[in-house]
Parts: C-alpha cells; structure tokens; sequence
C-alpha cells in the first residue's frame, strides 16, 4: 500500500495567510526562509521608527506637562504604545 503524506503546507498557508501576512507587515519574519535585503531594511526602519515614536510620547508629555488634555493623550496611547511593543517583543 501506499500511504501519502497529505497537503499540510498548502492548506496552513491558505488558511493564515492573513495572519502571516500581517505579522510579515509588523517587521516578524514569520515562516520566512531567508530574508531578502529590503525586508532588512524594513525591519530596521518599522523597528526603530516604533520605538522612537515610544520615547517621543514620554519627551511630549514632559515638554507640555502644564496641558493636562494634552498630556492625558499621549499617556493613553504610549499604553497602547506599550502594548504593542510588548506583544512584538514576545513574538520576535
């Protein structure tokens, strides 16, 4: 008899290509073989801009520390910022 293996590779990539899709958008290189220059470049950029927008929240906050709506703003979403950030580090 022969058994053959079925079709796993096709039938999980159609089903989470979405998913692995956006993960490739955020800068994860998800079920990648080997990364190509320009997606290099993109991690570094998407990487380093997030972080950057991170630690330009807190610098707005302390600048403009006498409005309070203002600085209530950029508090509720560095913790969206945060969170965020976390769930990255967790899936890189």
């Amino acid at each position: 008899m022969d058994n053959e293996e079925p079709e796993v590779k096709g039938l999980s990539n159609s089903r989470f290509a979405s998913i692995i899709f956006l993960l490739r958008l955020a800068g994860i290189p998800f079920k990648m073989k080997k990364k190509s220059a320009l997606y290099a470049i993109y991690m570094i950029l998407a990487i380093s801009s997030t972080f950057t927008a991170f630690v330009g929240m807190f610098v707005d906050v302390y600048i403009h520390r006498d409005d309070l709506g203002h600085s209530m703003t950029n508090i509720r979403a560095s913790i969206a910022f945060t969170n965020v950030i976390w769930t990255f580090s967790f899936c890189r």
